[in-house]
């Protein structure tokens, strides 16, 4: 009945379950992640949550290996982000003022929920090689537990490749 409705294209009928999945990446990838409006969101606050306590986080980006020049650079950066953060903290700057030296790597949780057709184009056009390449990786982990566990409604969606 469900492959029947796909591929009629009475997608509206999809419009009425919902799918909530909750990420753990970088900032990044979220205000790519966001940008898909029929959804709904709720994702750690870099204004109230204050780094200098428990240390920051950061996402390493796939595409450098460890012994690049390139990684080499990111990394010193993200020392420095975490260093001047802590510096504004203890010069009296509260998280929301001292957020503005946090990096897009910055490690985040982020609850999201769409609806099975909203998922399907989501995923259908985050899963194509020429995608922010970790939200194509992101993605394409979805995609694979979504087709494990509910086949019929996305074995026809997206390009599963990246899978790491």
């Amino acid at each position: 009945f469900i492959r029947s409705i796909i591929k009629s294209g009475h997608g509206s009928v999809l419009e009425h379950v919902n799918i909530t999945v909750k990420f753990i990446c970088d900032r990044g990838v979220t205000h790519e992640l966001v940008r898909h409006r029929i959804a709904s969101y709720t994702q750690e606050s870099t204004r109230y949550c204050n780094y200098s306590k428990k240390g920051m986080t950061v996402i390493r980006p796939p595409f450098w290996t460890e012994d690049s020049k390139e990684y080499g650079i990111w990394k010193w950066m993200m020392e420095n982000c975490e260093t001047s953060y802590n510096v504004l903290i203890s010069k009296g700057c509260t998280p929301q003022e001292a957020r503005s030296v946090l990096p897009n790597s910055l490690k985040t949780e982020i609850v999201t929920t769409m609806n099975v057709r909203e998922w399907r184009h989501v995923l259908g056009l985050r899963t194509q090689p020429d995608c922010h390449p970790q939200m194509r990786q992101m993605m394409n982990l979805l995609l694979l537990e979504f087709r494990t566990k509910l086949p019929v409604l996305f074995e026809d969606v997206g390009v599963l490749n990246d899978i790491k």
